[in-house]
């Protein structure tokens, strides 16, 4: 499958019954007449151009609640995969906990990715058929691969921290073998790949709102990191117990800090950046979620401040709810991207525009306007 073959990137002017001058098309009688007068049709006008003013250029995504959350699954997994090999990497002996909680998250969020993805593809074959050929170029196939190498090692190294705290048989004793460093570097490439890819594949569609600002990718790989550290913060604080190592709360906890604050950042950009397009994420229904997801966002990095300034067990619970809250609003934020691009891919005006020829947009050359 590739990109043009998606619903979405076609157009509907294939599938009309008269042209825009409301000359007779299929179905007409053999004598030239259409069986309806041109009015009833609607294709008479007394300016061509205005024809198909109320038809809508592209179709209506078929993406919803599947890709909605392989977006989010994938994204949590991306973020815990990456903190957990930091700590196995940087963190010492002191930070093993975190980084074997870290690899149990990532590989626990990874699990449902291949049955959310491979039920909207509607059939097997078709994730298989993506894994014939390497083309990096192909966001749709890119992200094939990220999610199967990602998965192998998200698997791989959750099994290794497994068999460090029970006693695996048969492949306890072989994973042991396995260095720890060796799985966190070579993990990391596939990890972000898969994080930061599915924003970049809704920007390769032409719907206005996934298409205007060059920085959707980097919200979701933003959202993803934060997530993930969100998910691995409240791992470890059920199973600790809120009875931990106070050096090791603390920096994780700063370290959600700094990540929730980027999503901020980025968020803020990409809004700004979206310009006329930004339309479907501030009205009706996905407004709704848009705004529960932008307060959670913005809300964050102050629940996350306080929460560090506490002590003891409190510090713990603090730190829980501002975990709790981030993973909701990057579900959120992902349900309100995906279901504004429905909105905005029937918005005819909002095509027109987002498609103008261009010297900021790929493929049009200054002499173009």
């Amino acid at each position: 499958m590739v990109m043009r073959d998606l619903p979405f990137l076609q157009t509907r002017h294939s599938r009309t019954h008269s042209d825009a001058a409301g000359n007779v098309g299929r179905g007409a009688y053999s004598n030239g007449s259409t069986g309806v007068n041109q009015g009833e049709r609607g294709a008479a006008h007394v300016r061509p151009r205005d024809a198909y003013r109320d038809v809508p250029i592209l179709v209506k995504p078929p993406w919803g609640h599947d890709i909605s959350l392989y977006f989010f699954s994938g994204g949590v997994s991306c973020g815990a995969f990456v903190l957990g090999a930091l700590a196995d990497l940087v963190g010492g002996p002191r930070r093993r906990g975190l980084a074997r909680t870290a690899h149990y998250v990532a590989f626990a969020a990874m699990a449902p990715c291949p049955v959310l993805l491979i039920h909207d593809l509607g059939r097997r074959s078709r994730f298989h058929h993506m894994l014939r050929i390497f083309k990096p170029s192909s966001p749709m196939n890119l992200g094939a691969w990220a999610l199967t190498v990602h998965g192998a090692f998200a698997t791989v190294t959750a099994a290794h921290a497994l068999s460090e705290e029970v006693e695996l048989p048969v492949v306890g004793p072989v994973l042991r073998l396995l260095p720890r460093r060796v799985l966190a570097t070579g993990g990391i490439p596939s990890a972000l790949t898969l994080g930061g890819y599915t924003g970049v594949l809704l920007g390769t569609s032409s719907v206005p709102v996934w298409m205007t600002s060059p920085l959707l990718g980097g919200l979701f790989m933003a959202s993803s990191l934060s997530t993930g550290a969100a998910a691995v913060t409240l791992a470890a604080e059920l199973r600790r117990g809120g009875h931990g190592d106070d050096d090791a709360d603390e920096g994780l906890a700063r370290l959600d800090l700094v990540l929730s604050a980027a999503e901020v950042a980025v968020l803020a950009g990409y809004l700004i950046t979206s310009g006329k397009a930004v339309k479907p994420l501030l009205n009706g229904g996905t407004g709704l979620l848009m705004a529960a997801a932008t307060t959670g966002i913005v809300a964050t990095p102050v629940l996350e401040a306080v929460g560090l300034r506490g002590e003891g067990p409190r510090k713990g619970k603090r730190a829980a709810v501002a975990a709790t809250v981030t993973l909701v609003s990057g579900l959120l934020l992902r349900y309100g991207v995906v279901f504004a691009g429905h909105t905005s891919a029937l918005d005819r005006e909002a095509t027109i525009e987002a498609t103008k020829p261009s010297p900021h947009v790929a493929g049009w050359g200054a002499h173009a306007i």
